[in-house]
């Protein structure tokens, strides 16, 4: 038996670590900012709720007691199990797995007091809306955070700043610094609207339509009611006349063409808003305390696409125990349509609206826009925002041109607030809302708080969406079945940044994808949902994806012929054998489903790690820059196959990594053997040996990522298994790993 046998010796770099405060805040000097940072705690699993108490003059109340509230999940009474009083309350106790109703007065009663503990710090998330906003507002919503900062910061406040134009940028880390902070937003204050769908461009979009609207129907610019969309005339030259009116139906799809173009610009813009605040959201699960995050944004039209996005940033805030203020810094304005930099709010804005995917209104003959336009005479630009604010205890301020007194209201509520929290009632994970509402005992209060959550399931890599969980809980139950399958490829592989993903690759064949037409184009609208189980069924990591491709009648035709690919990444804390499950939501509510699983030998015995094999034809030089991408290192980037079928053509790349491997005392570095062996059915294939067996330095120090190569040209097609076993030569220890594949 001829085996290829390698000893891999890792060249690493000596690295010069610095082991410094891993606290997230930093403390720096500066306007009498002094003293330790509060050591971050994780939260607890149980429901959690603040709650904002305030009288009829909007001052907060304090001094009430857990007997004072009833709390109730989905109309039930839930006994309260912990209970924290507002800063400004006497009242320093709490109950620990005991009902509100025990007298708080009796110790006996199993109230517990809390022993003194220094203060959690106020933590203030400042987001600048760049896209939305016109430079003049940036630069009030600006000075209204430094109008703030400047008469109240103190050695417990922090502020974190960012900003949105095409993407999401961290311009300022927490701090107390009042120098770094006015500087930030002194810089902010110069840049331009820069989002991939500013609001100026949407503008000019948008008065683009008002004039082709005015030329198709003439008779509104004197009050008078629009003629429908199909005009017909009733004399021509013989008599008869065309079935409708050329030039009017041409301007009319010209007037679809603009319209759907503002409605998925609005609905992307809206997703890239949505996208930046539940990053932020889930970045401070384990942060504790209330967080108050402060969005400064004019908003955007009603898109009802985006909605399971704004959802999305909902239950992340309400995991994290986050709440969204939004300030919309335009104010009031003498003439609010007469601006032209913006999309405003007019008749033709929300015509547009009604329009929107979804929105069930017929474009051309039986119902038209116009029948829709009473229904939507109330979308107007904070209504997404609005609802994300009250869902997750905040508030929106809007129509005022003194931003100071608002701004002082979200901070006060980060300084002064109960928490209540109870277990939920039910341990099922299938993504419902769970509607939550808290009643005091003195009813002329006024109460602020979440308004329920989702039921998803809890962990480091499970950042699902509502909409995800449902879709699941769906197909678990079996109310929703797929109509056609889909192939998938997964692997589990080692990360630049050191920790674990798996890519799949997920393939089904274009004539199964229903397509959307858009005036004479077509559309094809994907989401991947993506899972990953152990071997007992329990939730790992998800992911989700969204695709959208437009074609012209050529494209569509080889649309159909061609196989689909589309890839995606799942996070994983170990390698692990999984289970990999790809839900393709496609156009018209149809959905393909296909699984994949991954086999990783168990490191018990042997005490270091193997990822899965991957096997590849393609690699390119390139320039990685995301380091949680498994499929780049090194400058290399490998292309991972949708199928494990190769032609005889091919050189077969081989890529494994081997982990938490002993140092060797004397070079204090990881020792590997590695010998392939590859067979078909089982007997061993002596014409062919790995090629080219090359090692870099792993991620981490007691890592090693392995290539290789095969050249197939002597290989007859049929079925193959690769083994690769790997040896740990400090330890003296083995584990193999076995990767099949076809040659056509």
């Amino acid at each position: 038996m001829l085996r290829t046998c390698c000893q891999v010796r890792v060249f690493a770099l000596a690295l010069l670590l610095s082991f410094l405060n891993p606290s997230l805040l930093s403390q720096e000097p500066g306007d009498g900012s002094h003293g330790a940072v509060p050591a971050i705690k994780a939260q607890s699993v149980n429901v959690v709720v603040d709650l904002i108490v305030t009288d009829r003059h909007a001052h907060h109340v304090g001094g009430l007691k857990a007997s004072d509230f009833k709390i109730y999940e989905d109309g039930v009474l839930q006994p309260i199990v912990a209970f924290t009083p507002a800063t400004g309350s006497s009242t320093q106790s709490s109950i620990t797995g005991h009902p509100a109703n025990v007298d708080e007065s009796s110790k006996a009663g199993g109230q517990q007091v809390q022993p003194a503990q220094p203060p959690e710090p106020h933590l203030l998330t400042v987001v600048l809306d760049l896209a939305d906003n016109r430079p003049a507002n940036t630069k009030n919503s600006a000075e209204a955070v430094l109008g703030y900062l400047d008469k109240t910061l103190g050695s417990g406040d922090y502020v974190a700043i960012y900003y949105i134009d095409q993407g999401l940028h961290l311009a300022l880390p927490f701090t107390n610094n009042l120098q770094r902070a006015r500087e930030t937003l002194k810089g902010i204050e110069s840049r331009r609207s820069g989002g991939t769908f500013a609001g100026s461009d949407r503008a000019t979009t948008q008065q683009e339509i008002n004039d082709l609207y005015r030329q198709a129907h003439p008779e509104t610019e004197f009050g008078g009611a629009p003629a429908g969309e199909q005009a017909t005339v009733t004399a021509g030259p013989r008599g008869g006349g065309p079935p409708g009116n050329t030039f009017g139906m041409a301007i009319d799809r010209q007037l679809d063409a603009m319209r759907s173009y503002l409605t998925m610009a609005n609905m992307f813009q809206a997703r890239a808003v949505f996208a930046a605040l539940r990053a932020i959201c889930f970045a401070y699960r384990d942060l504790p305390g209330r967080k108050n995050v402060l969005l400064f944004s004019e908003g955007f039209l009603y898109s009802d696409d985006a909605r399971p996005a704004m959802e999305a940033v909902a239950d992340a805030a309400n995991r994290a125990n986050v709440s969204i203020y939004v300030i919309d810094p335009q104010g009031v304005e003498v003439n609010p349509y007469g601006a032209g930099d913006r999309p405003m709010d007019t008749i033709t804005s929300q015509m547009t609206a009604a329009g929107a995917p979804g929105a069930n209104v017929g474009q051309h003959g039986g119902e038209t826009k116009f029948d829709k336009i009473k229904e939507v005479g109330n979308l107007t630009r904070g209504d997404q925002l609005e609802w994300l604010t009250d869902t997750t205890g905040g508030f929106m301020v809007k129509r005022t041109n003194d931003l100071l007194p608002a701004f002082t209201k979200v901070i006060d509520d980060s300084h002064d607030y109960y928490t209540l929290s109870y277990v939920p009632p039910s341990k099922d994970f299938d993504g419902k809302f769970r509607g939550i509402k808290v009643e005091l005992a003195d009813r002329s209060y006024q109460l602020r708080y979440r308004k329920g959550y989702w039921a998803i399931p809890r962990g480091p890599a499970v950042a699902m969406s509502p909409a995800a969980a449902q879709l699941i809980a769906a197909f678990q139950n079996g109310s929703l079945k797929s109509s056609s399958e889909a192939s998938v490829r997964a692997d589990l592989l080692l990360a630049p940044n050191g920790e674990y993903s798996i890519p799949i690759s997920v393939s089904i064949a274009g004539n199964k994808i229903p397509l959307e037409q858009e005036g004479e184009k077509y559309r094809a609208q994907m989401t991947l949902t993506s899972v990953a189980r152990d071997e007992r069924g329990n939730l790992l990591s998800v992911s989700q994806r969204n695709w959208n491709v437009r074609f012209d009648d050529k494209q569509k035709g080889d649309f159909a012929k061609s196989v689909v690919t589309v890839r995606d990444q799942l996070s994983m804390s170990v390698p692990a054998s999984v289970n990999v499950d790809a839900i393709l939501q496609l156009s018209g509510n149809s959905f393909a489903r296909g699984a994949a699983t991954v086999e990783i030998p168990d490191p018990a015995t042997s005490g270091f790690r193997l990822t899965s094999i991957l096997l590849a034809a393609k690699a390119e030089q390139a320039t990685c820059s995301d380091p949680a991408d498994s499929l780049c290192f090194m400058n290399v980037r490998l292309y991972q196959p949708a199928t494990s079928k190769f032609a005889s053509s091919n050189r077969l790349i081989i890529y494994f990594a081997a982990s938490d491997l002993a140092l060797d005392p004397q070079t204090k570095k990881p020792r590997l053997g590695a010998m392939f062996t590859l067979k078909t059915g089982n007997d061993v294939v002596r014409s062919v040996t790995a090629e080219n067996v090359q090692s870099l330095s792993g991620p981490v120090s007691n890592s090693v990522l392995v290539l290789a190569e095969y050249d197939l040209r002597s290989l007859r097609p049929g079925s193959y298994t690769l083994q690769v076993l790997t040896k740990d030569l400090v330890r003296n220890t083995s584990l193999a790993q076995l990767s099949q594949f076809a040659i056509e």
